[in-house]
C-alpha cells in the first residue's frame, strides 16, 4: 500500500490564487449547467416533440463529448500561445453560438453540427483547462484549488436542472435553451475576462510532456481506469432523467433527482478536504466507483422520492469526489511539469468511448430495455473499481523534473 500523498500546505497562499480559483469556480457552475445538465433535462422533450429516437438525440450529445475530448491537446496548445483568458472567453462565445444553433435545429445535420460547436466550447471552458490554470499557479495547493473549482461545478445540476425544467415548462425546450445560452454566455464572459494567472501559468506550464511519459506503463494503467469509470459515469448521468421517467416518475421528480446530484457531488468533494482525503488517491477512487454503482442501482428498484433522492446523493458523492481525484492521480503519477499535457492526452484517448457512452446506453435501451442496459453500465463501475484497486496496490512513481522547469507559487515573479 503506498503512503498517503502529500497534497501540500493548507490555505490559499496568495490573493492571485484565491481570486482565480473562485472566479473559475463560478464560471464552472454556469458552464456545466448550460452546456451539460440542460441537455439531460430537455432530452426527453426533444424526443417527444421531434419524433427523433432516443439514440439519435443522445448521439448529438455524444458528438459533443467526442469533439471535446479530441480537442483537449489543441486547447492546451492554445493556452500556451494565447493564455487562459482568451481561450476561456472564446469558449464562452462558442458555447452560446452552439446552443443557439441547437435550439433552432429542425434537421439532424443542424443538430449534430451544433453539438460540434458545443463540444469545442466544452473543451475550452470545462474542468480540464481550469484545473491546468490553478495547478500551474501553485501546485503545492492543488487539492484545495481543484476541490474548490469542482465544488462550484458540482452545484451546476442543483441549480440548472430545476431551473431548466421550469424554463422548459414556461417557454418550451427551444426558448429555454436560448435563454440559457444568452445568460450563460454573458455571465461566463464577464468572469473569464478577469482571469489573469501569474507566475508559472505561462507557455511553459502547458508545454508538451517529456518524451516517453505519455506512453509510460503507469500512464497507460491510469488511462484505462479513468476511461472505464468515465464511460460508466457519463452514460448513466446523461440518461438518469430518462430512466426515472421510464420507471413511472414525472419529469419534475426526475429533474429533482438530477438536481440532487449536485448536493451529493459537493458533499463528496468536501469529504476529500477532511482527513479521509489523505488516504491514497487510487484507493479512494476504487471506493468512489463502488459507491456510484451501488447508488445508481436503486432507481431500478424504486423511484419513490425519499429512496431515489438518497441513492442519487450517495452516487453523486462518489462522482463528485472522482472529479477531484482524477487530476490528483495524474499529478501524483507524472508530476506537475507534465500534468497539463498528460491530462489532455488521457482525455483525448478516452474521448471516443466516453462520447459513445450516451449513445450506447440509448441504443441499448431500444434493443435490451432499461433494466439490462443499466445493469451493464453498473458492471462498468465494478471494473473501474478493480482497476483503481490495482493502482492502489503499487506506489505512484513521479518521473524526474525537467531541467530548466522551475515551479513557482502564484504571485511570484516569472523567470
Amino acid at each position: 500500500m503506498p503512503a498517503a500523498p502529500d497534497h501540500g500546505p493548507r490555505g490559499w497562499g496568495s490573493s492571485t490564487l484565491r481570486r482565480t480559483t473562485l472566479t473559475l469556480g463560478a464560471a464552472q457552475l454556469v458552464s456545466w449547467g448550460v452546456l451539460v445538465y440542460a441537455f439531460a433535462v430537455v432530452s426527453p422533450r426533444i424526443v417527444a416533440e421531434t419524433g427523433w429516437s432516443e439514440p439519435v438525440v443522445a448521439g448529438a450529445f455524444s458528438v459533443g463529448l467526442l469533439v471535446s475530448g479530441l480537442a483537449a491537446p489543441a486547447i492546451t496548445g492554445m493556452l500556451a500561445r494565447h493564455g487562459p483568458r482568451a481561450v476561456l472567453s472564446i469558449g464562452s462565445v462558442g458555447g452560446a453560438v452552439g446552443l443557439l444553433a441547437f435550439a433552432a435545429a429542425h434537421h439532424l445535420v443542424v443538430l449534430y453540427g451544433a453539438w460540434v460547436l458545443i463540444g469545442l466550447a466544452m473543451a475550452a471552458t470545462l474542468y480540464e483547462p481550469a484545473m491546468a490554470v490553478v495547478v500551474a499557479l501553485d501546485p503545492s495547493r492543488r487539492q484545495r484549488s481543484v476541490a474548490t473549482i469542482t465544488l462550484a461545478g458540482g452545484l451546476a445540476s442543483t441549480v440548472f436542472a430545476p431551473l431548466t425544467s421550469v424554463l422548459v415548462g414556461a417557454l418550451g425546450w427551444r426558448f429555454a435553451i436560448v435563454a440559457l445560452a444568452v445568460a450563460g454566455c454573458g455571465t461566463t464572459l464577464a468572469l473569464h475576462a478577469t482571469v489573469r494567472p501569474a507566475g508559472t501559468a505561462t507557455a511553459t506550464s502547458f508545454a508538451a510532456a517529456v518524451p516517453g511519459v505519455i506512453d509510460s506503463h503507469l500512464v497507460r494503467r491510469l488511462r484505462v481506469a479513468l476511461l472505464v469509470e468515465q464511460v460508466a459515469a457519463t452514460g448513466t448521468t446523461t440518461h438518469l432523467v430518462g430512466l426515472v421517467v421510464a420507471r413511472g416518475a414525472t419529469l419534475a421528480i426526475a429533474s429533482t433527482a438530477l438536481g440532487a446530484m449536485g448536493l451529493g457531488k459537493v458533499a463528496g468533494r468536501l469529504l476529500l478536504l477532511s482527513p479521509v482525503g489523505r488516504r491514497p488517491s487510487a484507493q479512494l477512487a476504487a471506493w468512489c466507483a463502488v459507491i456510484q454503482g451501488v447508488g445508481l442501482a436503486v432507481p431500478l428498484l424504486t423511484v419513490r422520492v425519499p429512496f431515489l433522492l438518497v441513492a442519487v446523493v450517495v452516487a453523486a458523492a462518489g462522482s463528485g469526489a472522482m472529479t477531484v481525484l482524477r487530476p490528483l492521480l495524474v499529478v501524483e503519477g507524472v508530476g506537475v511539469d507534465d500534468f497539463a499535457a498528460v491530462s489532455a492526452s488521457i482525455q483525448r484517448s478516452a474521448a471516443p468511448a466516453r462520447a459513445l457512452a450516451p449513445f450506447a446506453l440509448g441504443a441499448g435501451v431500444v434493443v435490451l430495455g432499461w433494466t439490462t442496459t443499466w445493469l451493464l453500465f453498473l458492471v462498468a463501475f465494478g471494473i473501474a473499481a478493480d482497476r483503481y484497486r490495482r493502482l492502489a496496490a503499487v506506489a505512484l512513481l513521479t518521473p524526474p523534473r525537467r531541467e530548466g522547469r522551475n515551479v513557482r507559487p502564484a504571485g511570484t515573479a516569472a523567470v
